[in-house]
Formats: C-alpha cells, structure tokens, sequence
C-alpha cells in the first residue's frame, strides 16, 4: 500500500474513533435534552385533551388504565389537598400524599409543572407533567427507560450509518489507491526507461486522475525530446569522429605537400651555397627549381585561402563582362606549362558572360587540373545544350562519394595518394553559388567524369 494511503488510513482511523467517543459524549446529552423535551411536550397535550375526555367520561379509571395500555404513560388525579384520586399503575391504598410534589408545586405558580425523578411507588425513573385545574391536579409521567432504549436505537442506526460511510470510503479510497499504484509505477518505469535512455517507450494514458496523465504525457514528450537529441548527439559524434578523421588526413596532406616543396628549396639552396665552383647554367636551374617550388607553396596557400574566405559573407563577387574563351585559353595555357605532354580541349567559341573574372579564372584552374590529375587522356572543356562541361576520361568517382565531393576538405580514399587537401572542388561550388549556380557531376568509375553548370544564365 501507498506510504500515502497508509497516513490517510490511520488519519481517518484515528479521526472515526474520536469522532465517535466526542459524539457519544455529546450526542448523549443533546439527544436526551431533546427526547426529553420532546416527551415533555407529548405530556403536555396529552393533558390537555385529557381533560376534554375527564369532563365527559363516566369511568375515569377505566380510561386512565387504558391510556397506561396503549401508551405506558402513568396517570395519576391528585385532589387540591394532595390526596391521589385515580391511578394508572397501582391501587391508590396507601399512596402518600402528593401536594409537595416537584411538579404539583410547580404547577401551582405555572401553567404546567415538570420534574424528571425516581418514583418509590413503583420504583422507576420517571419524567413527570402535571397541570392544575379548578377541581384537581393532572399528573402524566413517561419512564425515562424508554426514552434511553429509543435513544439507543436510534443511535445504533446512526453508528451502523457511520460505520457503512466508513467501509465505503474506505473501499474507495482502496480502489483509488490501486489506480494510483498503477500510474504511480508507469510515471517509475518512464523515469526508468529515461535513465536507461530508452526513450523511445511510449506509455498509456493514466487512469487515476488528470494530474498523473499530465505527468505521463510530459513524460512521454521529454523522452520524445531525449530520443531526438540522442539522435543529434549520436550524429554529432559521428560527424566530429569523421572530421577529426578528415582533419588528419587534411594535416598529413598538407604536411606532405608543404614538405616536398620546402625539401627541394632547401637543397637546391643549400647545393648553391656550398658549391661556390658551379656553373651559371647550374646555378640558375637550381634557382629555377627554388622559384617553382615556392610558387607551388603559394599557390596551395591561395587555396587554403580562398577556401577559407569564401564562407565569409562579406565576400562579394566582382561582376563585369568578359570573353569566357579568352578566360579558358588563358587557363589552359597555364596548365600546360605544369602539366607536360598533357591535351586540353577548348570548344567553346567567344561566349560574352558577366560574373567575377578572377574567381571564374580560379573556377576553371580547379576544374580542369583535377580533370588532368585523375585522367591521363585528353580533357575537353566544350558548352552543349547551354550548360558549360569538363569532361575527362579517367578512374571515375564512386556514386557514394558524389554527394560529398564539394565539401571542403573531403578527399576520396581511392584518390588520397595524390595527397590532395581537398578544397579545389569546394571553391568551385561556392564560387558558382555565389554567382546562383548549381554545380552538376556525372561519373561512372573507370569511364570518367563530367562537372558542368548552366552557362546561359550569365550570358550577356
């Protein structure tokens, strides 16, 4: 049983007993005041139509035997000088005069006079009335015996009500208190449940009252809540394990492809330093060499940069009108020159666009190289059906990786050995989206790839 149940119980154990003995003490007194006065009032008018029926009766004993009958009322005539006339319950032989009566005194100052005593005639307590007339006096009692069993049962109904009252309520509270029980261990195993972050138990509705469903229901909504940010949190681990991942092999590329540049530097430098015998020709091809590899480290800086600066809003292209061909020749003229012996296909014809020439410029050097690092045949840069297109025929991009190759460091697996650091596809995404392009790849592995975007919506 409920430790709350168990407190009521008592409480009103505790309560019904002293309710019953403060009612009994109490009860006792009023109620016999009012059966009392009740009984008194009775006497009263059983008086007065007695005397009605005196004036005319021929037997007065017969009559006042009858009465004592039918009502176990006692009746007694006294004379004015005390002397007893008539009486209902014995012979009047030898009865004592009654002129000092409580109640014939009484009656002589008032219209009625009233006394509860015992009686030594017939030795029983009595509650006596009389009332003096011209002739006599009329004296009616009723034994206070009767008074008290009417009494008492009239107070063994009231007990046997208040003891059903009691029973009931304690029925009711009983099955109150399985209900609550009931509720009580939903509210305990969704609490359970959320500890043991099972948060996707769903619990019924509650049956006691309203303020334990509210309680349900909120449980029901915070582990609704909890399950959603156990998702979010599980994501989010996953996604900072994956980046950690990603920022290792982004660390490792760019140290990788900070340190071979900066390996050559240092011993093409440190070659003319020390040979102070080598020739011209020598020493400006060891120069030549330091320039290149610096201008390598320079450029991976750009893009780092660039790749960095594009998230900032205040980033805004620089809009004026250019000849696409012009940018492209440009683009390919400078690829050419790092990779050798290598095939750039430019067709497209003079095509007028506005956008940012310098980030359009930057857009096709990611585009095409990546083209060129991951092919070994030619690459070919051609517009068809209004979308601009380059196209390779190299190892071709799993389907699954598709979704993630704009993303800013991400690196295939299958292509980590080109120790990329995996922003060049990046920038061309953003660099489109801020000019409200999509970036659109097809690939099929080991056919090749194609990146294209919608040319017409810059066309002059």
């Amino acid at each position: 049983m409920l430790r709350l149940n168990q407190i009521y119980f008592r409480k009103l154990f505790l309560l019904f007993f002293i309710v019953v003995i403060v009612v009994s003490a109490s009860g006792y007194y009023l109620i016999s005041k009012i059966e009392t006065s009740n009984y008194e009032t009775m006497l009263k008018n059983m008086i007065s139509q007695f005397e009605i029926i005196y004036a005319k009766s021929q037997n007065i004993d017969k009559v006042i035997k009858k009465i004592h009958r039918q009502t176990d009322i006692r009746v007694t005539i006294v004379d004015l000088d005390g002397n007893v006339i008539y009486e209902s319950n014995r012979n009047i032989d030898g009865m004592d005069n009654h002129i000092n009566r409580p109640e014939i005194v009484k009656s002589r100052v008032n219209v009625f006079g009233y006394s509860v005593r015992h009686s030594v005639s017939i030795d029983a307590n009595l509650l006596y009335v009389a009332k003096k007339t011209d002739k006599f006096y009329i004296r009616m009692a009723y034994p206070l015996e009767n008074i008290k069993k009417k009494f008492l049962r009239f107070w063994i109904y009231a007990i046997l009500m208040f003891s059903s009252t009691m029973i009931l309520s304690l029925w009711i509270a009983f099955k109150m208190n399985v209900k609550i029980s009931r509720d009580l261990d939903k509210i305990r195993d969704g609490l359970d449940s959320i500890i043991a972050k099972k948060y996707d138990t769903i619990f019924d509705k509650a049956q006691c009252c309203k303020e334990f469903d509210i309680i349900v229901k909120q449980i029901n909504v915070v582990s609704k809540k909890l399950e959603k940010r156990n998702i979010l949190k599980t994501k989010h681990t996953k996604m900072l394990k994956e980046l950690n991942k990603q920022q290792g092999d982004i660390i490792s590329a760019i140290s990788h492809e900070f340190k071979n540049p900066v390996a050559a530097i240092m011993g093409y430098a440190q070659s003319v330093r020390e040979d102070s015998d080598l020739s011209i020709d020598i020493r400006d091809k060891f120069l030549d060499k330091v320039i290149q590899n610096a201008q390598k480290i320079s450029y991976m800086i750009d893009r780092l940069s660039m790749a960095i600066k594009l998230e900032s809003d205040s980033f805004v292209p620089n809009i004026t009108s250019f000849d696409i061909n012009l940018v492209l020749n440009d683009v390919k003229d400078m690829l050419l020159q790092k990779y050798k012996n290598r095939d750039i296909s430019i067709e497209v014809e003079s095509l007028k666009i506005r956008a940012d020439i310098v980030m359009f410029e930057n857009l096709f050097v990611n585009l095409i190289e990546n083209a060129l690092k991951y092919s070994e045949d030619e690459v070919t840069v051609k517009i068809e059906k209004g979308f601009l297109k380059v196209i390779d025929k190299g190892i071709g991009i799993r389907e699954d990786d598709i979704k993630n190759l704009t993303k800013r460091f991400f690196r295939v697996d299958a292509l980590s050995w080109d120790n990329s650091i995996g922003v060049g596809l990046y920038i061309v995404k953003y660099i489109l989206k801020l000019h409200k392009i999509d970036l659109k790849v097809k690939s099929k592995v080991g056919v090749g790839s194609e990146f294209s975007f919608n040319i017409n919506v810059l066309k002059i």
